[in-house]
């Protein structure tokens, strides 16, 4: 669960140290390296001596894109740091590492240790790598992000990543994901999308006997799902009243037109969370509601949850 933030103040600038004295890139045109994309609509193509593409030991589906390109005396890498990958898909940037995905990062320097760094925000929805071809000693896709400042950057604004390509030679042994281990969990609010940073599931209810729930956050919202009682797949309806079953959904520190309804407010919330399958390591299904806003709280009107889906991990 820390990985992200010791990611966030130590990987971002592998890819710069990675330049050593390399001199300046051959460019985009040349196409030689197979690691490319463009920065705030600048052509970026990575140096063939600074790239590395290489699972990382001991996290699983812990996958690790690293690459800088020189120009003019200034270096600027990216970074992507997965987890929990296991075969070709496309998979979400900002997300933490208990989640199917991963960051993804830039990095400025120009020497003399004048360097900033920007990543993927907590938001669940940064950005994407879709890889395309993990096997036979190679991985091929392509990847797109938005990254804020990191820390102690002291240029600001964000850097915009866009028609990342990347075709390489892979090394190091990908370690094998626990079936236990990755979620997703996914919706949309009011026709906004909600894809899950972190997420938490537990196979019992909140007094601890049979049931299932899952908590889940982003930089902004939060989502909540408990179903007590339920030990087998199917659907379930929202209710108050023992056995509870119940959505909740909220904005992180909450305001007038996100904060927060159901979560076991009122009788008036409506909604069903299907289980399509269940076993001692793994939740799959989806939901749906209208909740009402919870008392006490600044919203006002309903909220409307549609396309609910979650996969969640238990270990």
């Amino acid at each position: 669960m820390r990985a992200p933030f010791l990611l966030r103040s130590t990987v971002a600038l592998i890819a710069l140290g990675a330049c050593g004295g390399g001199g300046d890139s051959n460019g985009p045109n040349g196409g030689t390296s197979g690691f490319t994309a463009k920065i705030d609509g600048q052509s970026w193509e990575a140096l063939p001596i600074s790239i590395a593409a290489q699972a990382i030991a001991g996290v699983p589906g812990g996958l690790l894109l690293v690459g800088s390109q020189t120009t003019g005396g200034v270096s600027r890498g990216l970074t992507i740091s997965l987890y929990n990958i296991t075969g070709p898909g496309t998979y979400a940037l900002g997300v933490s590492s208990d989640v199917f995905g991963g960051i993804g990062q830039v990095g400025e320097g120009t020497g003399g240790g004048n360097s900033n760094s920007w990543i993927t925000e907590n938001t669940g929805t940064a950005g994407t790598i879709t890889i395309t071809q993990l096997s036979s000693g190679r991985i091929a896709g392509t990847f797109s992000y938005v990254a804020d400042p990191g820390q102690n950057n002291t240029v600001g604004g964000t850097r915009t990543v866009t028609e990342g390509q990347f075709d390489l030679p892979f090394t190091g042994t990908l370690v094998a994901v626990p079936d236990g281990y990755g979620s997703r969990v996914g919706a949309q609010f009011g026709g906004q999308v909600y894809n899950a940073w972190s997420v938490n599931g537990l196979l019992q209810d909140h007094l601890g006997g049979p049931g299932f729930q899952f908590s889940t956050s982003t930089k902004e919202h939060g989502l909540s799902i408990l179903l007590s009682g339920v030990t087998a797949p199917g659907t379930y309806t929202i209710s108050h009243t023992s056995p509870v079953r119940s959505i909740g959904a909220g904005r992180n520190g909450g305001d007038a037109n996100h904060c927060c309804w159901g979560g076991g407010g009122s009788a008036a919330d409506v909604g069903t969370i299907t289980i399509t399958s269940l076993t001692a390591t793994r939740v799959k299904g989806t939901f749906s509601a209208t909740l009402q806003p919870s008392p006490g709280t600044a919203a006002t009107t309903p909220l409307v949850i549609t396309n609910g889906s979650f996969d969640v991990g238990i270990h």
